[in-house]
């Protein structure tokens, strides 16, 4: 007999049965267990299990209690057995006998076994009662209490949420968000915020109502007065000011005032405190607030009024550049190709380092030298502080601020910004990460110096008013790690006057180097645009909307023009007026040629990483 008429025998047999079996070969029999719970065994076979291994049964004996009764199996009928050799085989006390079935009777009886499975009643899933058996186990009191508890409405996940409660708000305003009373209360903002009706991105908006679409931002900032761009508790930041004038314009529902995730919004690159930028992207689900299906209006006019009305709201430091409808799916952060920044160089930076000694000859002080020992971030803006007077700043400042490069000087610079172009490790330029890690390598795509400009200075109580030349430097790439512009930036001007070799600045780009390199002045960075190529080329030119056309081309857009104008009559002068009264790159140069003269550039061990990486975050 098979297997599946084997236990269907057996699930006949009385409660208190014991079988007896004889095998040709030995074998074992797995799940021959009944539903009344019979467990068989002879006093040959102490445990049976199946297996597909094909042995032939030639006696089955059946004892209900002290009476026998024997019935007569067919000889050389199969069952099947395992080819598990790892379980104990029970052996039978008769002799292996050659019991193969040939291969038309293993096929007829297999037509057998599925006539029987049609005809057997599956089993109830063991979970499928599970909650009927819970409720059998209440009380009949507490049978209407658990049907209004069932009435609440759940979490959508089946993560268990110990603190859950059904009438609690779903959501509440970001902490970094003008939405949010705290931040009006520490800014003195004053946001009238209607009651929300927690309408969830997505949902389609109610008749009257008007239509939101996906939109891409050009803005343009100035980063001094601000926490960095990405909005943070506590802190005045630019997403917080751009959400606050968008919310104000109606571009931003009540519903979704404070919850950016509603609106999807996402930028195409994050930048830090102090960093300004002429061509920040955003990206953002936004209703079209001049819409109106009776009137002629376009599309681009709907816009530009929608582009200023924001900036109606906004400071005169942060400015809404342009507003393009973009595809669904765009997102200003992934859809991003290359990005390029802009580090203003002042020339007197290229001088010698004679020059600079001379310039601050009042001082005469080498910390660094005296004791040997490479100075911490902190020791060396102690050192800055105690010695570096506003007298000896300006004394300085009058001796290198009619410095003027030439055309020798600017070939060196510009072969120095070559040496970082292409592929590279830069673990040495950045903060806190090893030569073995992936996120080190970066692609460079171009690192050039522009033409010089002249800029004039403001008079004042504390300035000369000298005219002071400066060196745009541009770079593009995919991306950049923490510090790696500005250090790369410290590295090639060093190059370019010759205080450094090319070997070295090439050896720190090695993965076998761990090497110091100093950082530049925050204040000469910005970000100057932001590419999207890929998305020009494959999403818009196969839909009605337009590509975001903010880089140079053959024609210049409107939007370019501003970006250049906001540039030119805000950030430079901006950056120009900081250095005048700060003194940044002073200071930045009294400790490359004075309190690190010895060791910078200098090698140290793997074993040093951990402490050197927190001193090379610079002045």
């Amino acid at each position: 007999m098979r297997l599946s008429g084997f236990r269907h025998f057996l699930s006949r047999l009385p409660s208190q049965s014991k079988l007896s079996l004889s095998l040709s070969q030995p074998g074992r029999i797995a799940g021959c267990i009944s539903p009344n719970g019979l467990r068989f065994g002879s006093s040959t076979l102490e445990t049976v299990r199946f297996s597909k291994r094909i042995c032939s049964v030639t006696s089955i004996a059946v004892m209900d209690g002290d009476k026998a009764s024997s019935t007569a199996a067919t000889s050389e009928t199969a069952v099947g057995m395992s080819n598990e050799r790892n379980c104990a085989e029970a052996h039978c006390g008769t002799k292996a006998e050659d019991g193969l079935e040939n291969k038309n009777e293993r096929h007829k009886k297999g037509s057998n076994k599925k006539a029987w499975s049609k005809n057997k009643k599956k089993k109830e899933p063991w979970y499928r009662n599970r909650g009927e058996q819970k409720r059998q186990k209440l009380q009949p009191g507490e049978l209407e209490d658990a049907d209004e508890e069932g009435k609440k409405e759940r979490p959508k996940n089946n993560r268990r949420q110990d603190n859950w409660d059904a009438n609690a708000p779903k959501t509440t305003p970001h902490e970094g968000s003008f939405a949010h009373p705290d931040m009006q209360k520490l800014f003195h903002v004053e946001v009238d915020v209607p009651a929300t009706s927690n309408v969830s991105e997505g949902e389609d908006a109610p008749d009257g109502k008007l239509p939101k679409r996906k939109l891409g931002i050009l803005v343009s900032f100035l980063g001094s007065n601000y926490g960095g761009f990405q909005i943070n508790a506590g802190q005045r930041t630019l997403q917080a000011e751009l959400e606050l004038a968008l919310f104000r314009a109606g571009i931003i529902s009540s519903s979704n005032f404070g919850w950016p995730s509603k609106y999807s919004w996402s930028n195409s690159a994050r930048t830090d405190k102090g960093v300004h930028a002429a061509a920040q992207v955003c990206s953002m689900k936004g209703e079209m607030i001049f819409h109106n299906e009776n009137s002629d209006i376009s599309l681009e006019d709907q816009l530009n009024a929608m582009r200023k009305k924001v900036n109606e709201y906004l400071p005169v430091d942060i400015r809404v550049l342009d507003i393009e409808r973009v595809t669904k799916p765009f997102c200003a952060r992934t859809n991003r190709d290359k990005v390029r920044y802009q580090y203003m160089v002042p020339s007197y930076v290229l001088c010698s380092r004679e020059e600079v000694s001379n310039a601050f000859k009042s001082t005469e002080r080498d910390t660094a030298n005296e004791t040997g020992n490479r100075l911490t971030p902190m020791e060396a803006s102690n050192i800055v502080s105690e010695t570096i007077t506003p007298e000896i700043l300006q004394q300085a400042r009058s001796k290198l601020v009619g410095y003027r490069t030439n055309a020798s000087q600017m070939s060196r610079l510009k072969d120095a910004l070559k040496v970082f172009e292409g592929t590279h490790s830069f673990h040495n330029y950045t903060r806190r990460i090893g030569a073995n890690d992936a996120s080190a390598t970066r692609y460079i795509i171009s690192f050039v110096p522009l033409k010089p400009i002249v800029v004039p200075g403001e008079k004042n109580d504390d300035t000369t008013g000298d005219d002071t030349e400066w060196i745009p430097v541009q770079v593009t790439g995919q991306s950049f790690l923490l510090n790696q512009i500005r250090k790369m930036i410290s590295a090639a001007v060093d190059l370019a006057r010759g205080t450094v070799t090319r070997e070295k600045i090439e050896e720190s780009l090695t993965k076998k180097c761990r090497m110091k390199v100093n950082v530049a002045p925050a204040q000469g960075l910005f970000l100057d645009r932001s590419f999207f190529d890929s998305y020009n080329r494959q999403k818009a030119q196969n839909s009605d909307h337009r590509p975001l056309n903010w880089v140079e081309g053959e024609e210049i857009p409107a939007a370019v023009k501003r970006i250049e104008e906001f540039k030119n009559d805000k950030i430079i002068p901006h950056i120009v007026k900081e250095e005048a009264n700060e003194g940044n790159f002073l200071k930045y140069l009294y400790c490359q040629d004075v309190l690190h003269a010895h060791d910078i550039y200098s090698h140290f061990d793997s074993s040093e990483s951990g402490k050197v990486s927190d001193d090379l975050d610079g002045i």
